[in-house]
């Protein structure tokens, strides 16, 4: 969604009230669950918002605060969502501006609809994307990187790097990563570049490569290719020493219009019932698992170990 769609689904008090609604009618639309406040003065409609994904509804958060708050430079989750970064964790309800740390009033307080962080920032780490003011990608993820668990951390870097669609390269990160290097959390950020990939293909396909790393297993080769019946499957994971198979399985792809290419859906169930039983035929091991699995880490643990795969025991994630 681009600012000039946002202006058109969000309702500002002061136009409401210019077309003959009073604020009465706004304050019952708003208790009756028709509309939603999503910024002071600013609302949107409450089915729009309920159908919008948690990054969407963040960007739209920026699009509402923009008279507001004027001339301002949006930076972490809020630059985040204008560049439409993938990350694997919660969006803030509250945007975030960056302000210089010199005494100056510009951009005010937080407040309970505003973060702000104080930090000094380059000509290069500022740019303007559809009118927003925000920090440069590679900034944007820097600071996001400095303040992330790891795990959310490495997804972030994963999705920068992911050899499909790259936006930053490794020396491109590192060179932003070390131009920060006295500030809080860098090793831990440090750590997290140096356990990315350019071969992940989705934030849950890196949480899983963490918490496997975390649980004990052996690391996996990733996006190992294997030709059965004429046809060349792909698995996200894939242990040589014990040809175990194992890919995440996310429902958003049975979802998609080009995953599903005009088929029903039993058609893709006998598909995937077809390509699993292929595969079968030529490893020892097939393991698959989903969101809730990695929610409960015991779960993925259970699933792995229970198809033969050794572990050696927890080892400890950076700080």
């Amino acid at each position: 969604m681009n600012r000039a769609e946002a202006n058109e689904i969000l309702i500002r008090h002061a136009d409401f009230t210019a077309s003959g609604r009073s604020h009465n009618h706004l304050v019952r639309a708003v208790r009756d669950g028709e509309l939603v406040r999503i910024a002071p003065g600013v609302y949107i409609p409450a089915e729009t918002w309920t159908t919008s994904y948690p990054d969407a509804r963040h960007k739209l958060r920026v699009f509402a605060q923009l008279p507001r708050l004027g001339d301002v430079v949006y930076s972490h989750h809020s630059a985040a969502s204008v560049h439409e970064s993938k990350l694997l964790g919660s969006w803030p309800d509250r945007v975030c501006v960056t302000v210089p740390p010199t005494g100056s009033k510009k951009g005010g307080r937080s407040s309970g609809a505003v973060t702000r962080k104080m930090a000094e920032l380059s000509v290069d780490d500022v740019v303007t994307i559809d009118g927003v003011t925000v920090t440069s990608l590679a900034r944007t993820a820097t600071d996001l990187a400095l303040i992330l668990p790891f795990t959310e951390c490495v997804a972030m870097f994963d999705a920068l790097r992911n050899r499909r669609h790259p936006r930053l390269t490794l020396g491109e990160l590192t060179a932003s990563l070390e131009s920060q290097s006295k500030r809080p959390g860098y090793w831990r950020a440090l750590q997290a570049l140096a356990f990315s990939t350019d071969l992940s293909d989705s934030v849950q396909e890196s949480r899983s490569r963490v918490l496997i790393h975390e649980l004990g297993f052996p690391p996996p080769e990733l996006q190992y290719t294997l030709t059965c019946d004429g046809k060349t499957y792909r698995a996200d994971f894939w242990w040589k020493r014990y040809r175990h198979w194992a890919e995440f399985d996310g429902k958003g792809k049975y979802l998609s219009p080009e995953y599903q290419n005009g088929r029903s859906a039993n058609e893709i169930v006998m598909t995937e019932k077809r390509r699993e039983d292929a595969i079968r035929r030529r490893v020892d091991a097939f393991s698959r698992w989903e969101k809730r699995d990695l929610d409960d880490p015991r779960r993925l643990h259970r699933i792995l170990s229970s198809n033969g795969l050794p572990c050696e025991g927890h080892r400890m994630l950076p700080g």
